[in-house]
């Protein structure tokens, strides 16, 4: 055994190594904590980046469902507008022909009760004319009495008056207040 190597272990301790040696080793220990930190950080902002951009992806498709959802809607509010303004107008047609109405109601009265003869009527928009034939004066009088206390009526005007042989031949000008129309 003269020849054999010799093996020497120390049992007290750590061999002792330069400073060098130390720093090395530690800053290689440092480096890799630091790669493996740095690499975990690198992959947590990777996983961070895909849940982002899927809920930026989820919100996309919410605001085009509910882009599609307002463009149907668009149809049934045009549709809705068109039934309001529709509505409006038969309103105000409503008003237009009971004002119509109430004069007409008030010439038929003077014909019934007799006051007036020989009439012919003409309804516009906004006028109603009379030509007729009444038994004198007095009756075309409170007609145009009546007229006046009328809301609707905005002027009134005797055109012309002539005598005839069956009394007093007139021709009445009414004009109706103008419903105002949005």
């Amino acid at each position: 055994m003269a020849n054999s190597p010799q093996v020497k272990i120390n049992l007290i301790g750590k061999p002792k190594q330069s400073l060098t040696q130390e720093f090395l080793k530690w800053a290689v220990n440092v480096g890799r904590i630091v790669i493996v930190v740095t690499e975990l950080l690198a992959l947590s902002a990777l996983l961070y980046r895909f849940t982002v951009d899927r809920k930026i992806i989820d919100l996309h498709d919410k605001i085009k469902k509910a882009e599609l959802f307002v463009k149907s809607q668009a149809a049934k509010e045009a549709d809705y507008r068109s039934i309001q303004s529709r509505l409006e107008n038969i309103k105000l047609t409503q008003a237009e022909t009971k004002i119509k109405i109430d004069i007409m109601n008030d010439i038929l009265k003077s014909i019934s009760q007799g006051n007036f003869s020989s009439t012919n009527l003409t309804v516009n928009q906004n006028n109603i004319n009379i030509n007729g034939i009444a038994f004198s004066i007095f009756p075309i009088n409170n007609f145009i009495q009546v007229l006046k206390e009328n809301p609707n009526v905005t002027s009134i005007s005797l055109d012309e008056i002539t005598g005839v042989s069956q009394g007093v031949q007139f021709k009445l000008n009414i004009e109706l207040k103008q419903n105002k129309k949005s």
